[in-house]
């Protein structure tokens, strides 16, 4: 039967087995030394003197029905760090709130695709670490048209005003010719002035309207070649729906370029270039140099045709065709 007993210095009830008896350790309560009486002693139960018993060197006996609590466990640091990731993969998640053009609340139209193109073009990092990567295709789609129908409206000025520039500067000459030809020089200076107007009309209309059909399906065509190249940089599983995303934020925000005037293509190549980039990285999680290796794998049918006309005409001059 165990011992039952109390320590002489702070009262604390402790439970030891009868092979305890005569035995010295430290209360586990106050440290003080205690002796394990060789008489039971009534005290209330307490199976819980783990140190007591160790300091004994005898092993606790189970006195008591009730379910023992539950050892503390110490936690590896391999448990610690798997915590620690998945803590850091939940707050990606939760961090994927959707780009401003994505928060409807949050502004006008004009106002969330300005910050959206903005994030895009200054910060495509955090930018794109916002962006959902499921909803549809059809958030980016309309964010796409608008962007391109601004860029589109922008250089459509520009070309009714180059238009204007070389037309005006033209038309002395041209009414002249007409004139000396037997013509009326009103009615040549009419003619002209008409034929310009008519010319600006149509190249900023095609411009105006052009562009957005010919910046879909530019997007389509990329998000289709990504899913042939990011296999081959080693991703395993490409989602057309993620790469259209990326390709529609990117192509839809560099479109504010186009009100540099001629430089302005320039700045839209190499902010593609960074958005894309920065894009993948966020969405499938790739290092630098995977992502660009994806990106430019996208020129390859636009090389090919050249290197083999190049090539063509290399061997036609040599004599070989």
């Amino acid at each position: 039967m165990p011992i039952q007993f109390q320590c002489p210095h702070c009262q604390h009830a402790m439970q030891l087995p009868d092979t305890a008896a005569g035995k010295q350790g430290k209360c586990p309560k106050c440290s003080n030394a205690v002796t394990v009486p060789a008489v039971r002693a009534a005290a209330p139960l307490n199976p819980h003197d783990e140190e007591f018993w160790s300091e004994v060197g005898e092993k606790k006996e189970s006195v008591s029905d009730e379910p023992e609590e539950p050892k503390h466990v110490k936690t590896s640091d391999a448990q610690l760090l798997k915590k620690m990731l998945g803590k850091a993969e939940a707050a990606k998640v939760v961090k994927r709130i959707g780009m401003p053009w994505e928060r409807p609340r949050e502004g006008s139209m004009f106002e969330r695709y300005w910050d959206t193109a903005i994030g895009v073009m200054n910060n495509p990092t955090e930018t794109f670490a916002e962006m959902r990567v499921t909803g549809g295709m059809g958030s980016p789609l309309r964010f796409l048209l608008l962007g391109a129908m601004l860029g589109a409206l922008i250089a459509a000025v520009y070309v009714a005003a180059i238009i204007a520039i070389v037309g005006a500067s033209g038309s002395g000459a041209m009414t002249e010719a007409a004139a000396e030809g037997g013509a009326d020089a009103a009615t040549a200076s009419t003619a002209v002035t008409i034929g310009m107007i008519i010319v600006m009309v149509i190249a900023f209309f095609g411009t105006f309207l052009g562009s957005p059909i010919v910046a879909i399906i530019h997007v389509y065509l990329q998000a289709a070649g990504l899913q042939i190249a990011l296999p081959i940089v080693g991703v395993k599983q490409s989602v057309f729906e993620k790469n259209f995303r990326v390709t529609a934020f990117t192509n839809g925000s560099i479109f504010l370029c186009n009100i540099v005037p001629v430089l302005g293509s320039a700045f839209m190549l190499f902010m593609w270039f960074n958005g894309m980039i920065k894009g993948l990285e966020s969405v499938y999680e790739l290092s630098n140099n995977k992502a660009a290796s994806a990106v430019l794998l996208l020129f390859v049918p636009l090389v090919l045709p050249i290197v083999a006309v190049v090539g063509f005409f290399a061997l036609t001059m040599l004599g070989y065709i």
